[in-house]
C-alpha cells in the first residue's frame, strides 16, 4: 500500500464512480480497477461494492475513506512543512541577545524579520555574551545580538553599531557636575560591576579601562541584574559605567534627577555591538535573518530610544 492507492481509493470512494474517478486522476479506467483491487487484497477486506449501475462503499470502505483522508492530509502538510523549511519559510529560528542590547535592536529587528518570512517562529534567549557563544557553538541558538569583537573560530559576525559608554551615577553626585567623566575622575569612587559569572566579557571590557591608566578600580558591590544595579546607584551606593543609550533609557525608571548619566571620556568610549552566528549552522531560516539584519544594521543607529541628535 502506499499514496498512490491510497488517492485512488478516496477518488472513487468520493465519487462513487470509475470512470469520473479515472479522469480526475488521469488514469486509464482498467489500471484505477486494477489498483483499488490490488488495495483491497493487501488489507484482506472488500472496501467497495460493485454491481453493473451502482458502486458503494462497504462498512470497512467508509471507516478506510476517513482513515485515508487523514493519512493524505498529514502527508500533504508534512510535506508543505518541509518544503516552507527548506526555502527558510517555515520552522523555528533562536535569537540570543544580552540585556542592554537587546533593549532597543531586538524588537525593530524582529519587526522586520516578520514581514519576509511570517511563519517562521521566533525564539528569544537572553544571556550573558559569553554564554551566547557557547550557545552559538553548540547551535543552541541560531543568531545573537552581542558585545564584539569575537574572533573565536565557527563564528562568523559583522558589527552592528557602536554604542557610547557613560558613567551612572547618583543625581547629586558632584561629578555630575562635569560634562564628560574620565577613568581618573573615577579614582577612588565605589564601582558597582555586574558580578563575574553573569557580565564577564562587559566586565573585562570596562576594567581594561582603569588598567590601561593605572587607575585601581574601587568595586563596592557585585549585582546580577541590570536593574538591581540600577536601584543601587539611585541609592547612593556607588557609580557604574552602561551604554549610554541603555543608560538614559532605564534612568527613567526612577525619580527626576536621582540618577545622571555622562559621557565616559576613556580611550575606549565605545563598545561594539555584533550580530554572530555559527558558520555550520544549517538552520534553512538563518540566511533569511543574515539578509534581514544586513539591511537591519543600516538604519540600526537610529533605532535607540534617544536620538543622538536630541542628547
Amino acid at each position: 500500500m502506499d499514496l498512490r492507492s491510497l488517492r485512488c481509493f478516496v477518488a472513487v470512494a468520493e465519487r462513487l464512480n470509475f470512470t469520473a474517478a479515472a479522469t480526475s486522476l488521469n488514469l486509464a479506467q482498467p489500471a484505477l480497477s486494477r489498483t483499488i483491487k490490488e488495495l483491497e487484497t493487501h488489507l484482506g477486506a472488500p472496501l467497495l461494492v460493485r454491481d453493473t449501475r451502482n458502486v458503494r462503499l462497504t462498512d470497512i470502505g467508509k471507516f478506510f475513506l476517513e482513515e485515508a483522508r487523514q493519512a493524505l492530509n498529514h502527508v500533504s502538510r508534512a510535506e508543505h512543512i518541509a518544503r516552507g523549511m527548506a526555502r527558510g519559510e517555515l520552522g523555528r529560528l533562536t535569537i540570543g541577545y544580552t540585556t542592554f542590547v537587546g533593549h532597543d535592536l531586538l524588537a525593530p529587528l524582529v519587526k522586520q524579520f516578520r514581514q519576509g518570512q511570517p511563519n517562521v517562529r521566533i525564539e528569544l534567549s537572553n544571556a550573558p555574551s559569553d554564554r551566547q557563544r557557547v550557545a552559538l557553538l553548540e547551535q543552541k541558538t541560531d543568531i545573537a545580538l552581542t558585545l564584539g569583537p569575537c574572533s573565536i573560530p565557527g563564528i562568523a559576525s559583522i558589527p552592528i553599531r557602536e554604542e557610547p559608554l557613560a558613567v551612572v551615577m547618583p543625581g547629586d553626585h558632584p561629578l555630575a557636575e562635569k560634562t564628560a567623566v574620565t577613568v581618573a575622575d573615577l579614582r577612588g569612587e565605589k564601582l558597582i560591576m555586574g558580578s563575574e559569572s553573569m557580565w564577564s566579557v562587559y566586565r573585562r571590557t570596562i576594567l581594561s579601562e582603569f588598567e590601561r591608566e593605572g587607575v585601581p578600580p574601587q568595586i563596592a558591590f557585585e549585582a546580577p541584574t541590570t536593574e538591581i544595579i540600577f536601584s543601587l546607584v539611585s541609592a547612593g551606593m556607588g557609580l557604574t559605567v552602561f551604554p549610554m543609550s541603555y543608560s538614559q533609557h532605564q534612568s527613567q525608571q526612577y525619580p527626576e534627577n536621582s540618577v545622571a548619566c555622562r559621557p565616559f571620556a576613556a580611550k575606549e568610549s565605545k563598545i561594539l555591538i555584533i550580530c554572530a552566528w555559527g558558520k555550520d549552522n544549517p538552520n534553512p531560516a538563518l540566511p533569511a535573518m543574515l539578509r534581514c539584519m544586513r539591511y537591519f544594521r543600516s538604519v540600526a543607529a537610529r533605532c535607540i530610544f534617544h536620538d543622538e541628535a536630541s542628547r
